[in-house]
């Protein structure tokens, strides 16, 4: 009923303040004319009286925009007066989150994938030159690896745009309120028209990316062939533990080992730490203080079942 009634408050022409209790506090809400498609509204709690309190101060709670009747912006102030959901959903951080995705899909949209539609074809900012010859050295190989383990497809390589809108600003926020379409249609424009380099640095990123995937998939004794195939057999199965038979140097041991470890990337190795003290020390005494490689892995088991058996690559 509340609800309603503000409702029609805000569609009323201006006039008196809306007054409603707030369990015994008499709460007053007033409206100022942004312009002719916002009001802000403004509220104050009336401890002492049922009136509104000459000298109190009224606090901002939110903006009305008149073409969706929709309350904007609202602190939890008015939540009360309307569904609470919505309101949450139409507050200021949230819609930049929405606008900042919408921007980047629209820019994608743009620039299509099509490394050819850009206007420039080499880098000549220096940070980003700088930025792509470390992601070349230190990052390729790590992200294209983990495509591999995941299975990504082509999706891993296409161009993704990450921009982020800067902070509101009330020129901005109240732009994207009125016509989110268009807003996100001139900023997606204008970030592809001014940020070429940018795009182009992520796709020479993705091309030095897709020639480390290339190169793991051509390789079967790249030890990521043998942590998929691992880590696929393991998630398949409701085991806690699993048995490992292990074999380095010439010497097997099978010990029993937590099997969450198997369910991710282990890197480079997996760690001692997982597995059972008793085997622990046996793994120790007979390999030493040292980890453990997929490709040191014979086989995995679970009760009878055998979940993992190296292949024989040669």
């Amino acid at each position: 009923m509340l609800h309603e009634q503000f409702m029609t408050w805000l569609a009323a022409p201006p006039g008196e303040p809306f007054a409603y209790l707030e369990g015994n506090i008499s709460c007053t809400i007033i409206r100022v004319a942004k312009n002719a498609d916002f009001d802000y509204l403004y509220y104050q709690r009336n401890h002492q009286s049922h009136s509104i309190q000459r000298g109190e101060d009224f606090q901002y709670v939110g903006i009305h925009c008149k073409a969706d009747k929709q309350i904007y912006d609202a602190d939890y102030s008015i939540r009360m007066l309307g569904d609470e959901q919505t309101l949450l959903r139409l507050g200021a951080d949230r819609l930049q989150n929405r606008a900042n995705e919408e921007i980047c899909r629209a820019v994608q949209a743009l620039v299509g994938n099509d490394r050819s539609k850009l206007k420039v074809q080499e880098l000549t900012n220096e940070r980003l030159k700088h930025d792509h010859a470390l992601y070349e050295q230190y990052r390729a190989h790590a992200d294209a690896r983990e495509a591999f383990l995941a299975d990504a497809g082509d999706e891993a390589f296409a161009y993704r745009c990450t921009t982020q809108l800067p902070n509101w600003t009330e020129e901005s926020f109240l732009a994207y309120v009125l016509d989110p379409q268009d807003f996100v249609a001139r900023a997606a424009a204008d970030y592809a028209a001014n940020h070429q380099e940018r795009i182009l640095y992520q796709f020479m990123c993705n091309s030095a990316k897709a020639k480390e995937y290339i190169a793991i998939c051509g390789n079967p004794r790249h030890p990521a062939h043998s942590v998929k195939r691992i880590m696929q057999a393991v998630l398949d199965s409701p085991a806690k533990t699993v048995r490992v038979t292990i074999r380095k140097n010439g010497k097997e041991l099978t010990v029993k080992a937590d099997a969450h470890e198997f369910r991710r990337d282990c890197t480079s190795s997996y760690s001692t730490w997982r597995i059972a003290a008793a085997d622990r020390r046996e793994y120790e005494r007979l390999f030493g203080y040292v980890d453990y490689k997929p490709q040191d892995i014979v086989r995995i088991e679970y009760g009878r079942a055998v979940l993992y058996e190296a292949e024989d690559v040669t």
